[in-house]
């Protein structure tokens, strides 16, 4: 939030939070960051405050950003440039520690001005944890990353980034994969794989747009199809047991047939459905593996 609000993109953040935000910066810190931050979209991986996943609350946050050591985060700006950090990043390379700490109290006053919005996000945050536990225990875990939206998009058992890779992005290896759900605007997304061990992925958290244009919380939701891969996906698959056509099954769950024909391509590659041509007609299928899941989640 604190990125998109200094980048002054108005695309960005939802209004409300973006007012939040705003008016929670210090004045005197967050020109100094815009300076650095409205010029282009990279920063040092150390400000993300990643290093310590397990880390939760403002304050073990705050205190990672506490004990980073400006001479680490120098040396990750000149390795980033050459050595040779551009005209918006010179200010902090030549006042480290001053950089650090108008960063650290501009995030400290955001996160305490932003508390009554966490406390509305939890609910969401929960139902997400379900979400991805029961992606996990029923072996749907592709189903569940083809609809994650954001920058990052997976498809055919693989990650395609948005940006050109880097050498240690072509092979992951063995990492863990780590699902940070963003409640900072509805298109939000980002990834790093600058650790070894881990490749995280940012992704918009489901039911933010929900969250901001109403003040309720989020509602149970005891269809858990429908909380694994959102209610117009769960409706698709339910209707291809009548092996429907593409507008049929559009017309049954209340889409345009253009969005149908996404949502079947995102099911298609999680290998839960397939298209079967029936004389002049496209037909739709469950698979073996969608048939499982059905049944799992009956």
């Amino acid at each position: 939030m604190v990125f998109q609000v200094l980048r002054r993109n108005r695309h960005g953040v939802p209004a409300p939070l973006r007012d939040v935000v705003r008016k929670a910066m210090p004045p005197a810190g967050a020109e100094g960051l815009h300076t650095v931050f409205a010029s282009g979209v990279w920063a040092p991986d150390s400000l993300s405050l990643t290093r310590d996943l397990d880390a939760s609350g403002p304050s073990a946050v705050l205190a990672e950003l506490d004990a980073l050591d400006p001479e680490t985060f120098l040396a990750e700006l000149h390795l980033q440039h050459d050595d040779t950090p551009p005209p918006h990043w010179r200010a902090a390379a030549a006042r480290p520690r001053a950089f650090l700490s108008a960063y650290r109290n501009t995030l400290g006053a955001v996160w305490d001005a932003l508390t009554p919005f966490w406390k509305e996000v939890a609910p969401y945050l929960r139902r997400e944890q379900e979400r991805v536990g029961l992606a996990t225990v029923t072996n749907s875990l592709e189903a569940l990353l083809g609809s994650m939206g954001g920058k990052v998009r997976y498809a055919d058992g693989a990650f395609h980034l948005p940006h050109p890779c880097v050498g240690h992005l072509t092979a992951l290896g063995r990492r863990r994969i780590v699902l940070v759900p963003l409640a900072s605007h509805f298109t939000s997304g980002t990834y790093s794989a600058e650790r070894n061990d881990v490749l995280w992925l940012g992704y918009p958290l489901p039911g933010l747009a929900q969250l901001i244009s109403s003040t309720s919380t989020a509602e149970a939701n005891t269809d858990r199809l429908a909380v694994l891969l959102g209610r117009a996906r769960a409706g698709i698959l339910r209707h291809a047991l009548r092996r429907p056509s593409l507008s049929d099954a559009a017309r049954h769950v209340g889409i345009s047939v253009s969005t149908a024909s996404y949502h079947c391509d995102q099911l298609t590659h999680a290998g839960l459905l397939m298209r079967q041509r029936q004389g002049k007609q496209v037909r739709l299928h469950l698979t073996d593996k969608g048939n499982t899941l059905m049944d799992l989640l009956a």
